[in-house]
């Protein structure tokens, strides 16, 4: 097939090759430097330097309009983001999505009727704004600052919205922002195959026989007619606090590594860990329990791994420096699971009270997320304080 496109003016803009989606879209690609050449980085945008700088001041009055400041939960989002395409280029693993650049001015683009392609091209004094992909514009700049050289030879996918009033563009940003669902964190901590927290709830599902085939990877709590015993994202939080303690709470839900060395250490433990305390709720966590215990919480399971991580420290050490034999450990383990949980009354009761627990004006009690309640449910596990009200008042 023979492909027929004029020969860009170079002296004009830059060419961006593609494809024509809409007389007000095309899509292509963008070496690293030449995205950064079009694409200001959003931090710049900001601030009074931005507001005073000429060659900042009009690409930065426009993205106000369109997009988010880089603060708050975005920020932290941001740094996440850069690591994760730090980490995505050096193994070759991993995805990002297409990056939505808007300008209202109308580019010159020309196809060829034969097969499609196409070129845009891009005045060079135009500067764009991501309408959609801000967070990852403002990661690429970081994770290139953090990693120069890095990135150079990587390729951006975009879409250019051109010929677009300003105020099609903020409808755009409202539209992907409003209706976009995010899944569900137990879904997508499910479907995660890099992190090793997760791989490590995983293999502790497959091995301790009470979870295999029970643990749910779609939701992030379970209901009365669920025949799951746990969500995979309770089962992860768990096994965090196995390793971290519980101030493993703070990382539920963010990439946890473990060292090549503690892999297979790490592995042996919390299966015995785990299978000591599943045998010591006694059945407490069968779907036909829930409706009337505590014991698939997420904030119980988090105290359970941080049980479990004072147990294996007071063997392994502070940081697992010391081997401990297989058997030692389920002696531990057995001992302080029988001595903390299997006597705990998970009945929701007004014992539970006393760990952050809340009455409802129905009378109904309940127990608040690991955030919440996790530190207090693991004090009172340790201490034995967790009992019926009977019994605190005996």
């Amino acid at each position: 097939m023979q492909v027929t496109l004029p020969d860009p003016p170079l002296h004009e803009g830059f060419p961006i090759f593609g494809n024509v989606v809409s007389p007000t879209e095309f899509q292509g690609v963008l070496t690293h430097g030449l995205f950064k050449a079009l694409v200001p980085d959003p931090r710049r945008l900001e601030g009074q330097l931005a507001k005073y700088n000429p060659e900042l001041a009009g690409t930065a009055h426009l993205r106000a309009q369109v997009q988010r400041l880089v603060t708050g939960a975005k920020r932290k989002n941001v740094e996440q983001y850069a690591r994760y395409m730090i980490e995505m280029v050096k193994t070759r693993e991993g995805f990002t999505p297409q990056i939505v650049l808007y300008t209202a001015k109308e580019l010159r683009v020309e196809v060829d009727a034969n097969s499609g392609f196409a070129w845009a091209l891009v005045p060079h004094e135009l500067k764009f704004v991501a309408i959609d992909g801000d967070t990852q514009t403002t990661a690429r700049n970081l994770a290139d600052g953090l990693e120069p050289g890095l990135f150079d030879k990587e390729k951006i996918k975009v879409v250019i919205k051109h010929a677009t009033p300003l105020a099609a563009a903020e409808q755009i940003f409202a539209d992907c922002n409003r209706l976009g669902v995010k899944v569900t964190t137990s879904l997508a901590i499910g479907m995660d195959n890099r992190d090793d927290a997760t791989q490590l709830a995983k293999y502790v599902e497959r091995q301790v026989s009470q979870l295999t085939g029970k643990v749910n990877r779609q939701k992030r709590q379970l209901s009365a007619h669920d025949q799951e015993v746990v969500t995979i994202s309770a089962l992860r939080a768990s096994v965090v606090c196995f390793m971290e303690g519980i101030n493993g709470i703070q990382n539920q839900t963010k990439p946890v590594a473990i060292d090549d060395g503690l892999v297979e250490p790490m592995r042996t433990a919390s299966v015995i860990w785990f299978k000591a305390a599943v045998d010591a709720l006694n059945g407490a966590i069968l779907p036909e329990e829930r409706a009337q215990t505590f014991a698939s919480s997420p904030s119980v399971w988090c105290a359970i791994g941080a049980l479990g991580h004072d147990a294996y420290t007071g063997l392994a050490g502070d940081k697992f420096e010391n081997d401990v034999q297989p058997a030692d450990l389920e002696t531990a383990f057995a001992r302080v699971a029988a001595a903390k949980l299997a006597t705990v009354d998970w009945t929701r009761g007004e014992h539970w009270l006393t760990v952050g627990a809340k009455r409802s004006q129905s009378g109904t009690i309940t127990l608040g997320g690991p955030k919440e309640t996790g530190s207090l449910v693991y004090r009172a596990l340790r201490e034995g304080t967790l009992k019926a009200k009977a019994d605190i008042f005996a």
